[in-house]
This record gives C-alpha cells, sequence and structure tokens, in this order.
C-alpha cells in the first residue's frame, strides 16, 4: 500500500479509537473497537508475530486511545481534545504506555506499538 494510503488508513485508526468511547450504544462500541483492531492487524508487513514483539503488552484501551492519536501526529492537548479528557491525563496514559511498551519517547512507542500489532 502507498504511503499516503497508509497515512490515511492510521488517520481514520486514530479517530476511531477516539470515537468510541464516547458510542453509548456498548455493542456499537465494541463493533467500532473491532474494526480498529482490524485496521491494526493489517499493518503494511501483516500482523504481528506471537511472542516478545507481539499482543503481550497489556496496555489498557485508553492508552492505546493515546498512542493512536499520538501516532496520527497529536499534540498531548490534540489528544486531550479529541478524547474529551485532559492533557495531564493524556500524559499520565501516554507515560504508562511507554512503560509498558519499554519506550522512551513517544515516538519510541508508537514504533512498539506497531510492531506489536497494537496500531496500524
Amino acid at each position: 500500500m502507498a504511503v499516503a494510503a497508509w497515512e490515511r488508513v492510521r488517520e481514520a485508526h486514530a479517530r476511531l479509537r477516539a470515537l468510541a468511547p464516547r458510542l453509548a450504544d456498548p455493542g456499537l462500541r465494541d463493533e467500532v473497537l473491532a474494526v480498529c483492531e482490524q485496521l491494526a492487524e493489517a499493518g503494511p508487513d501483516g500482523p504481528a508475530p506471537p511472542g516478545p514483539a507481539g499482543r503481550i503488552t497489556g496496555l489498557a484501551p485508553r492508552e492505546l486511545d493515546v498512542l493512536a492519536c499520538v501516532a496520527a501526529g497529536a499534540t498531548n492537548a490534540d489528544a486531550a481534545h479529541r478524547l474529551g479528557v485532559r492533557p495531564e491525563t493524556v500524559k499520565a496514559y501516554l507515560r504508562s504506555a511507554m512503560r509498558r511498551l519499554g519506550a522512551h519517547s513517544r515516538l519510541e512507542a508508537v514504533v512498539a506499538a506497531r510492531r506489536a500489532g497494537l496500531l496500524p
């Protein structure tokens, strides 16, 4: 898939992750999150292999929401606005995700999440 097209997929994933928690219907919310998972698994290199780089990181859904926003280029303030939380909350989720992924920066966290098949 072309780079520009793949970036559009990543942006759509981030928007869906931000939208899902605001859906009142639990069935619809689960369906949207399932689509997000399909997008993440359809990464340019295919699904993540099982094992340490696979889906064993145990990230919380909100940590994934924040990482999806960050991956799309959002600042903490932008992510907070999209997700309906405070920037300090975004920072806390990001810090937690970075710790779980063994990352030392926002970029490292996004790359680690993509390699683990958690983000497209």
